[in-house]
């Protein structure tokens, strides 16, 4: 074959190579240059909504925000040593971010670990490789905490994703209606979780997963599995997972971070959107606002009221020694240090309706701010007080959660700590992180 010919060939073949290659992208919204946020997809939902028709290669991945291309990575959050359904893809948003895939290799970028992991006796230390010395330190036990920014070098926030359950673990309610002694823990306490296994996986050009499992031998079945993502950003997201492996009859089941701030700063001030229900304003018949209005503890930000008051403190609550409780559950709450100048915020994924009937909102998630616990999640107790208020005559007293063989609870929040100048700048950026991680979506 002349040249000129084997050459036409070659380009033909090229073509037809070309013309064979296919890609198929999606895009996920949320996040701003101002506020970026951390997002993390299970390959189940991006194998489904690339279409499971479509063949691709899980390295041929390649994510860009704006037209510019960012680090990825995919974690092995199932522990089961594959890529498979149960695994994460992860990156950093500064607005909508699109996530394409090819049937054929592509070049994609590559990006050093921007976080190192130390182990140190029984702990291990996950820091940050940037300039803001963010630090979080994985307890032998697997719960994290926030103990370094900037130039604070302490604690910021303990135990993320820590659990809080009481119930009646003897109880034979299906059989003959009886519950017996009502017990209550938190994870790793004497009698309360097990501590089955933590992994800290590889530190990747977007974060470091880490995950623990937990199982309750008095509370036969109830496991408890809990995902705690560091980003280098300053984020921790936290998901926890609590699944009923038989029958179960609770009165607490509450995801929790505990001293938030306050171990660094005890002056510092607690920060959260008005509630648009607290049963102790139904109570007294006025709104929430009014309630904390009365106790000093509205302040407004850009013409919108939020509750501010000391962290360290109860702020004369009605009755019950919470700051707040019976409290609907709000999209974020954070704490400001004025001293150190820096917040940290609690964001939520999603925001919960509130339901009209009472019996109805209290059997599902609601807010407890009380011994320097962040709590979410059911809280049955009903006090003595309900009785003596017109609005809360008719609450069902103390009725326990049915829990079958099957059922979980899922908790997903982050934790983000972030350099502040004053407790408006700190209140502006919760929000608009919040709405970041909240508007996460694929279209």
């Amino acid at each position: 074959m002349k040249p000129t010919r084997l050459l036409v060939a070659l380009l033909a073949l090229l073509m037809i190579g070309l013309a064979a290659a296919e890609t198929r992208s999606f895009t996920v919204s949320g996040g701003s240059a101002d506020a970026p946020i951390p997002v993390s997809l299970d390959l189940l939902t991006v194998r489904n909504t690339i279409g499971a028709d479509f063949p691709f290669d899980w390295s041929d991945i390649r994510v860009t925000v704006d037209g510019q291309e960012v680090a990825y990575q995919i974690d092995d959050t199932d522990l089961n040593g594959r890529v498979s359904a149960g695994d994460e893809l992860s990156f950093i948003a500064t607005g909508p971010a699109t996530v394409e895939v090819s049937d054929e290799a592509i070049v994609v970028m590559t990006s050093p670990a921007v976080l190192e992991v130390v182990e140190d006796g029984d702990a291990t230390f996950i820091r940050s490789l940037e300039t803001n010395g963010f630090e979080v330190t994985v307890s032998a036990e697997g719960l994290a905490s926030i103990t370094g920014f900037g130039d604070v070098a302490g604690p910021l926030a303990a135990e993320l994703g820590i659990l809080r359950f009481s119930g009646f673990p003897e109880s034979t309610y299906w059989a003959n209606g009886e519950m017996g002694p009502h017990e209550e823990y938190t994870t790793l306490e004497e009698g309360g979780m097990r501590h089955v296994r933590t992994e800290v996986l590889d530190a990747g050009p977007v974060r470091v997963a880490v995950v623990s499992e937990y199982a309750s031998d008095r509370f036969v079945g109830l496991k408890q599995r809990v995902v705690t993502r560091v980003y280098a950003s300053g984020d921790v997201d936290v998901s926890n997972t609590v699944d009923f492996g038989g029958y179960s009859d609770m009165m607490k089941l509450q995801h929790m971070a505990t001293t938030i701030v306050t171990q660094a700063d005890q002056d510092a001030t607690h920060l959260l959107p008005v509630f648009r229900r607290l049963l102790w304003a139904d109570q007294l018949e006025i709104t929430p606002e009014e309630y904390f209005a009365e106790r000093d503890a509205i302040k407004q930000v850009d013409g919108t009221p939020v509750i501010a008051f000391p962290a360290s403190e109860a702020l004369s609550p009605l009755y019950w020694g919470a700051a707040y409780i019976f409290a609907s559950a709000e999209p974020w709450r954070a704490t400001y240090s004025d001293d150190l100048k820096l917040v940290v915020i609690e964001s939520a994924y999603e925001t919960p309706a509130v339901a009209d009937s009472y019996d109805e909102w209290l059997a599902g998630n609601t807010w407890v701010f009380e011994s320097q616990e962040f709590r979410t999640g059911v809280f049955k107790w009903a006090a003595d007080e309900f009785a003596t208020y017109p609005a809360t005559e008719n609450i069902e007293l103390n009725a326990v959660n049915h829990y079958l063989p099957g059922d979980s609870a899922v908790f997903h929040y982050t934790y983000s700590v972030r350099d502040a100048s004053s407790l408006d700048d700190a209140v502006r950026q919760a929000r608009a992180l919040q709405a970041g991680l909240g508007s996460v979506d694929i279209e």
